[in-house]
């Protein structure tokens, strides 16, 4: 009684205290400055657009120009125009072969989804082998992960219900 007694007055007062910062939170004013926004940066702005995209439109000038020309001749002639262009593309955040899927990497994919997660890495990196192989290991860590947390779990509710069914308790 002596425990149930104490328990309850804790919790209580734990209540009491945690409405009382409430109460106090609320009753003081609480000013959240905002910094001025440049609205103008979100204007497009055509004449810097085209500074930026000159070079690109060189390289493309020429290859229509030129019918037959390539990325790769290009390179062995070390021409100018491809010196800050690569030949690769990743529309939309889809990845190279170097790169993690989306950012991600493949092991935590498998990991927190599962075979979901092995699902989406295949598709995503079209079929990167080494890339799936970690998504599978991180499957396979998490499921072991699990079954392991459900053994203990079961061993410890069974040492529990031996102790319950061997005490003697007395009223």
């Amino acid at each position: 009684m002596k425990k149930f007694l104490f328990k309850s007055i804790s919790l209580f007062m734990a209540i009491v205290l945690l409405f009382a910062q409430i109460q106090n939170l609320s009753a003081n004013n609480i000013e959240i400055i905002f910094a001025s926004n440049d609205e103008s940066i979100f204007e497009l702005d055509e004449n810097v657009l085209s500074v930026a995209m000159y070079e690109l439109n060189r390289l493309e000038n020429c290859i229509i120009q030129n019918e037959g020309l390539y990325y790769e001749d290009l390179k062995l002639l070390n021409s100018a125009l491809i010196e800050n262009v690569s030949n690769s593309s990743a529309p939309m955040g889809f990845t190279t072969e170097s790169e993690d899927p989306l950012g991600i990497p493949a092991f935590l994919w498998g990991c927190f989804l599962g075979w979901v997660g092995i699902l989406l890495v295949y598709m995503i990196t079209d079929n990167d082998k080494a890339q799936v192989k970690k998504a599978l290991t991180g499957c396979l860590v998490a499921g072991g992960v699990y079954v392991v947390i459900g053994v203990v779990y079961v061993v410890f509710v069974a040492a529990i219900l031996t102790n319950v069914a061997t005490t003697d308790y007395y009223y």
